[in-house]
């Protein structure tokens, strides 16, 4: 009735993630199901590292921009910018190689607003900042850098591009290029650590101390992580990053760092089939702008909600949305303003009976589950047979076996689009192994495809196992004859980069060369070089007179986001609480243990308080 664009894919890395039975938004079941029935309107961008893979696409060309962290063990100097290991971390032994990196004399920096485990575990030197203004100190580290001749001038000549003048490309010759902006050139204001000073909270003094200790340590590993990001023009602060990584020289070398996104060795990450319907689309959207576009359709613009471009008739259709699928995901707890979604579910149901669709798949009820008009019960790791998958970091996969047999009515997310599948009339062509008992009776074509998996392993990889034999040891892991450093070949070997021009784009030639911004994705202008882009929300903001401060969302430590929560034990041991500076809260006359209600124009929380 409305169209191919009517419903909404939001599937995603939570409760299903494996090789077979996977939750995902290009290469996902659900993708692949609504793909062949004909009706997708796709959510693109991640809200965890958006920035970050904006910003490692532009300069490097691909987000397989990290190391393993066995290669911390090798640095002298570990920047964790907004980087808190203690709580965050992607491989299983993050903690021991940089602890490992700290008995060999390695030097420790957290940039962050709050003083954290992991700046207590290395005796870090903390380095509180106004959030939200990290490409602005990173612009004044840089600033030093270039007057006092510190930069890696030979690697930047070698392979970078637009660093300075002299490494501009031809046809851009005259346009502003990264060290003109630094220095004040191109606009008449320098970015000294002054300015970068005044705007960060930081003061002069400590910046400078730490661009001489970065650009003088060899080698040093700047981690740039992914909350910064989270904020607007967060991939300023990304790129920022990647020209300091760039600018001193550390990008491709043991002990140096360029992450960024921080995806390392590349997995054989699906089992099941994947063809020309794998990531059909008739429109896709950013994922966090789904309820803008609810609320105001038809009255939408395409760059306000992040519209993909098309090469064909239907380029910047505003999707209808009247349906959406929720696999394995959990926006209403990882999206911002959840009150403005809640809101457009309000809208969708009130079209009427039949008129919206509202599907969630999950193995436990998740806040965006208690929305659903249909909530399907999914099978938990313990009761499917799969494969894990490293999670951006580590190189190794993990056999999974059935446990028990799915409690109650859950099935597999395989099972669940295998039978929807068969009752639309594409059932053969979406699941060809199965036959319709597929839904009562999973295991051998589950094993059937694992096997066959298991082959491309073997071919691509040059495992030597058999699938018995994986089965039996239950783990495999790949030994590497040295630590996987991102971007080594192209430093050593001379292979280029991934990018138009093959080298580190810090002047971004795709950028750089955009007429219409509305039609691209991002919908609005990007500089072509990292630059300091003041937000529109910030403790430098008017709004401060009204809301005087500035909440961040740290991860806990009890929890995944609302992973876990449900567990009584841990929720007796650590309350969800919100954690105020001292000086704050003498202020207010609020102390440890105190309920507060933190409020803004958005909505409330009522919590206790950690002093």
């Amino acid at each position: 009735t409305y169209g191919p664009t009517a419903i909404l894919d939001q599937s995603y890395a939570g409760a299903s993630y494996g090789v077979l039975h996977k939750s995902d938004q290009i290469e996902g079941l659900l993708g692949r199901f609504l793909g062949m029935f004909g009706c997708r309107t796709n959510s693109w961008s991640v809200p965890s590292y958006q920035g970050n893979t904006f910003a490692s696409r532009m300069s490097y060309g691909t987000i397989q921009d990290g190391n393993e962290d066995d290669a911390f063990m090798h640095s002298k100097l570990i920047i964790m910018w907004g980087w808190n290991p203690a709580y965050t971390f992607h491989g299983g032994n993050t903690f021991y190689y940089m602890r490992k990196a700290k008995q060999r004399g390695c030097k420790f920096v957290v940039i962050d607003p709050q003083y954290t485990d992991s700046a207590s575990a290395y005796d870090a030197w903390w380095i509180p900042i106004r959030p939200n203004t990290d490409a602005a100190m990173m612009a004044g580290m840089a600033h030093y850098i270039f007057a006092n001749n510190l930069q890696d001038q030979e690697f930047i000549d070698k392979f970078v591009q637009g660093m300075d003048e002299g490494t501009m490309p031809d046809w851009a010759k005259g346009q502003e290029n990264f060290k003109d902006y630094i220095m004040g050139v191109s606009d008449g204001i320098p970015k000294t650590p002054e300015w970068a000073a005044d705007i960060c909270g930081v003061s002069a003094e400590d910046i400078v101390k730490l661009a001489d200790m970065y650009a003088t340590t060899k080698p040093a590993a700047l981690k740039a992580s992914w909350s910064p990001g989270r904020n607007a023009y967060g991939e300023q602060y990304a790129r920022m990053a990647n020209a300091l990584q760039a600018m001193t020289g550390n990008v491709g070398k043991l002990g140096g760092c360029a992450e960024g996104v921080g995806k390392g060795w590349h997995a054989e990450g699906v089992a099941y089939p994947y063809d020309q319907f794998a990531n059909v689309w008739f429109a896709a959207i950013k994922s966090d702008r789904w309820a803008h576009c609810v609320l105001n359709y038809p009255n939408v613009k395409r760059e306000e909600i992040g519209i993909w471009p098309r090469g064909d008739a239907t380029d910047g259709t505003i999707p209808n949305i009247r349906g959406i699928f929720w696999q394995g995901s959990d926006w209403f707890n990882q999206l911002t303003n959840i009150n403005k979604e809640i809101e457009a579910i309000d809208k969708l149901n009130s079209y009427g009976e039949g008129e919206s669709l509202l599907v969630c798949m999950d193995s436990t009820i998740t806040p965006t589950g208690i929305w659903a008009d249909y909530l399907l019960p999914i099978a938990t790791h313990f009761e499917r047979h799969d494969v894990a998958l490293p999670w951006y970091k580590g190189h190794y996969y993990i056999h999974r076996p059935k446990v028990i047999n799915p409690m109650g009515e859950s099935k597999t997310d395989f099972q669940v689009f295998t039978e929807l599948a068969y009752r639309l009339g594409f059932g053969p062509g979406y699941n060809p192994k199965a036959n319709r008992d597929y839904f009562n009776n999973p295991d051998a074509v589950d094993e059937a495809y694992l096997i066959d998996w298991w082959g491309k392993v073997q071919h691509h990889q040059g495992v030597e196992w058999t699938w018995e034999e994986f089965k039996k040891r239950g783990v495999y892991k790949f030994v590497f004859d040295e630590p996987h450093v991102a971007f080594k070949e192209q430093i050593e070997q001379g292979k280029p980069f991934q990018t138009a021009s093959g080298k580190i784009e810090i002047f971004s030639g795709q950028l750089a060369q955009i007429t219409d911004w509305t039609k691209t994705s991002y919908g609005y202008y990007i500089p072509a070089i990292p630059k300091w882009i003041e937000p529109w929300e910030s403790l430098n903001h008017p709004l401060t007179e009204k809301f005087p401060f500035h909440m961040i969302s740290p991860h806990p430590r009890w929890r995944t986001h609302s992973i876990f929560n449900n567990i009584p034990w841990l929720r007796e041991t650590f309350s969800q609480e919100v954690t105020m500076n001292a000086s704050d809260a003498a202020k207010l006359d609020i102390g440890m243990g105190d309920i507060v209600e933190i409020w803004n124009d958005r909505g409330k929380v009522v919590v206790p308080v950690y002093v």
